[in-house]
């Protein structure tokens, strides 16, 4: 019964409150998910923390959950192919080839989770260092992203079934795994990093653990649902099907491309950032005659600065992927129920809520920079250290969030077009503009940091996003996606 009316729902009911029912409890949904990392980063930068200082710690963290960021937002291309098939098949009707699709996605879950986890896992270290960790950083960080690196299977598939529900129309029960991941991870960063009940304060690494168990469990409560039947769904008889394994890899290999391009470009960002962090902090001390701040560290303040920033940021794209996953539902149950205009229709509406949401984030950001930095234990310890954090930090959120519009038109159209199956396009888009044009031009920026400062670098993040925003638009307004078919 809650399977039909969520396909009435998505396929009959008018749009606009049919989207709003069905997306805010992805948008909460996602926005949780990001807040593992934040949570990660609130806990570990307290005084309790008696194995690492704040900034330390905190940079610690940055570095590891970018690197761990890059598999999650790759295997999203899997996910987006998976809810592609089995949204199109449920909006078909046809339930044999739903449940297919997604019992040959829990299968490559398991394979691509094994893949993504053993590399970072065995050079750890060389990668840390690799993207700046320096001198008391390098032994916490590498230690989060090694016990990351192994449960990396357990956020994939907490990924892949929440996934799978929603594109069967069911947007409550992801949003209730992960909130209660989201709480179980709380619980346990608090013990983990802190110690108590027979455990030593185990800093930065119990974190890493308490993130990986919360997920593991709740993935595991998911898996079970379907296995007896959730939304229309019944996973049975799991065996490898060529055909449709090679259809999702088709459909999710430029998607999964796609976000790889843009998590390394975040990723050069954070080279880059040590190279120009000491130009800009020699600068500010000339301009100033203030005391030089010594290279290393300028580089772990103005990491630790850019990962509570990036986190922020996490938090407000990921509640737009909120949106955008229920525009990816909408368009692949509508055309495979032969309603194109309506997937459009409905694409144009989740874009709209998403682009009011991330101006209130940017507004919330601008206004409560500062206190949302103390928050993160920027008030405590070395007070000129803190005070440097801060001020990167607040310049930071200042222009990194007049992109934030910018980035709901990217994260919904994209969404929605891998919900069609249509995903080269936003390949080739991303490639060129955060590859092609991005890198060059960061690094540019980079090398004339004692000119531009740190803000330089943000700024560059910003265009590149309006440059993707426009050509999304104009694509999703005059392209052919909406007559893909998938099989």
């Amino acid at each position: 019964m809650e399977s039909l009316e969520s396909g009435a729902r998505i396929t009959k009911a008018p749009l606009l409150r049919s989207i709003a029912v069905f997306g805010l409890p992805l948008v909460i949904a996602m926005m949780l998910a990001a807040l593992f990392n934040v949570v990660d980063l609130f806990i570990v930068a307290q005084p309790r923390n008696l194995v690492e200082l704040a900034p330390v710690a905190v940079a610690a963290v940055t570095i590891p959950s970018l690197v761990n960021s890059i598999p999650m937002i790759i295997f999203n291309g899997i996910v987006n192919a998976i809810i592609a098939l089995v949204a199109r098949h449920h909006g078909l009707g046809n339930k044999r080839r739903a449940n297919l699709a997604a019992g040959q996605g829990l299968l490559i879950t398991l394979i691509l989770g094994v893949v993504f986890g053993v590399p970072p896992y065995l050079f750890a270290e060389d990668i840390c260092v690799a993207l700046g960790a320096t001198g008391d950083v390098i032994p916490p960080a590498t230690k989060y992203l090694q016990i990351m690196s192994l449960g990396t299977v357990t956020m994939f598939l907490l990924l892949q079934v929440t996934g799978v529900m929603r594109a069967a129309g069911n947007s409550t029960l992801p949003m209730i795994l992960v909130i209660g991941a989201n709480v179980l991870n709380i619980v346990l960063d608090i013990w983990f990093v802190f110690g108590g009940l027979g455990l030593p304060s185990m800093g930065v690494a119990g974190a890493a653990w308490a993130t990986v168990i919360a997920r593991a469990v709740f993935a595991a409560w998911g898996i079970a649902a379907l296995y007896r039947g959730f939304a229309g769904l019944r996973l049975r008889r799991l065996y490898w099907h060529w055909r449709t394994q090679w259809t999702i890899l088709k459909i999710g290999i430029p998607s999964c491309a796609q976000w790889l391009v843009r998590m390394l470009s975040y990723v050069y960002l954070l080279r880059f950032l040590a190279e120009a962090a000491p130009k800009a902090a020699a600068a500010t001390a000339t301009a100033t005659a203030a005391a030089a701040v010594p290279v290393a560290q300028a580089v772990t303040e103005a990491q630790a600065a850019f990962g509570v920033g990036l986190r922020l940021d996490t938090v407000a794209l990921f509640g737009g992927f909120g949106w955008g996953a229920a525009a990816a539902t909408f368009v692949g149950q509508n055309l495979g129920r032969g309603l194109p205009e309506r997937a459009i229709r409905a694409t144009w509406i989740a874009l709209g809520l998403n682009m009011v949401m991330m101006l209130l984030f940017a507004g919330a950001y601008v206004l409560y920079a500062d206190p949302l930095l103390n928050v993160m234990g920027f008030d405590v310890g070395d007070a000129v250290s803190a005070k440097n954090v801060r001020e990167i930090g607040r310049t930071y959120l200042y222009v990194a969030s007049s992109g934030y519009v910018f980035l709901a038109v990217a994260v919904v159209i994209s969404q929605a077009l891998a919900g069609a199956g249509a995903t080269r396009f936003p390949f080739f888009l991303e490639v060129i503009v955060y590859g092609a044009i991005g890198y060059p031009l960061a690094g540019w920026v980079a090398s004339n940091a004692d000119r531009f400062g740190l803000r330089g670098l943000w700024a560059v993040f910003v265009v590149l996003h309006l440059l993707v925003a426009v050509a999304y638009m104009l694509w999703f307004r005059f392209g052919p996606w909406a007559r893909k078919e998938l099989r």
